[in-house]
């Protein structure tokens, strides 16, 4: 059995995780416009390494990392000519590469990002995902997030990125029916 620990992570950590994000996104490239996925490439990186206002999670198994997803506040920026407003809580960039897939990390991740957003008192979670992303948009339905188009975008023509939403039942701070996690870091052990 090895222990996973979902932690915040450090700053000196941010190269190797915008690589890593990078890395597990690239299975998509081959499906997505070339232009698109080049701007892609430089976003995650760009945000990953320099985002502000974020923060950043990694699934650690022993010594090594093996997943991380963002967390980010309600935010306008602008993509292109774009303008995107989100006025709730965005979980971003998931990214457990394969060798650490099939363990239950992402969910894990998501889980986290879901109480510590109820522990800020918000109402709700919201995610982008596209259509080439099908197992990840499963398993955003399964866990309960509908789409949400208020936040949709194209970053080109035709290409939508879809937006999702979760509401959170509260009850005094805590998500009913989950365990919320108080602390800075959760702990669980899986077999690797």
């Amino acid at each position: 059995m090895n222990e996973v620990v979902i932690r915040e992570a450090e700053v000196s950590e941010r190269e190797f995780l915008a690589e890593l994000t990078r890395s597990v996104y690239t299975e998509y490239a081959a499906e997505m416009d070339p232009t698109f996925w080049n701007n892609y490439q430089k976003s995650i990186i760009e945000t990953v390494v320099a985002g502000e206002g974020l923060i950043r999670l990694v699934a650690q198994i022993g010594d090594k990392i093996a997943g991380s997803v963002i967390l980010c506040r309600p935010y306008e920026r602008t993509i292109g000519t774009t303008v995107l407003k989100n006025p709730h809580w965005e979980m971003r960039l998931l990214a457990v590469p394969a060798e650490f897939r099939n363990y239950g990390l992402g969910g894990r991740l998501i889980s986290y990002c879901e109480n510590k957003v109820v522990e800020l008192g918000e109402p709700v979670l919201t995610l982008h995902t596209t259509v080439l992303m099908k197992t990840a948009a499963a398993m955003y339905l399964r866990r309960g997030y509908v789409r949400y188009p208020d936040i949709d975008f194209q970053p080109v023509p035709g290409f939508t990125v879809h937006g999702y939403i979760k509401h959170f039942e509260s009850s005094a701070g805590s998500l009913v029916g989950k365990q919320v996690v108080s602390k800075q870091i959760s702990r669980s052990t899986i077999e690797v």
